[in-house]
């Protein structure tokens, strides 16, 4: 082999590695950019889907604070509505238990007024 083919060899080498060495850092260059502009293009088009969900996160820890307050509500409604039933029980007891008196002293008053006319 001859010098200038020596050297037409080595040129090669070097064009073929340096032709490899410019490919990678174009394509990591490249893909940083894609990369870049990928990312935007995303959280652009997210955006809007991350804001929607954040408001309906806070609707709905609302709503549980509401449910929370509502359970409460419905426990105290339940304990109110024992008291009265006990309080409208022990009044209908009294009640009947007047009415049976009232009764027996008016068969008394009946008899005690027959037995003085029986006089």
């Amino acid at each position: 082999m001859n010098n200038e083919q020596l050297l037409q060899e080595i040129s090669d080498m070097l064009d073929k590695k340096l032709d490899e060495k410019l490919d990678e850092k174009l394509d990591k260059i490249l893909d940083e950019k894609f990369d870049e502009k990928l990312d935007k293009k995303f959280d652009e088009k997210l955006e809007p889907i991350i804001s929607r969900m954040d408001k309906m996160e806070d609707r709905m820890d609302k709503m549980e604070s509401q449910m929370s307050a509502l359970r409460e509500g419905q426990l105290e409604i339940r304990k109110e509505t024992r008291e009265i039933n006990k309080k409208v029980s022990e009044t209908y007891q009294l009640a009947l238990e007047a009415w049976g008196k009232s009764t027996e002293n008016r068969l008394w008053l009946e008899n005690g007024i027959e037995t003085a006319q029986a006089t």
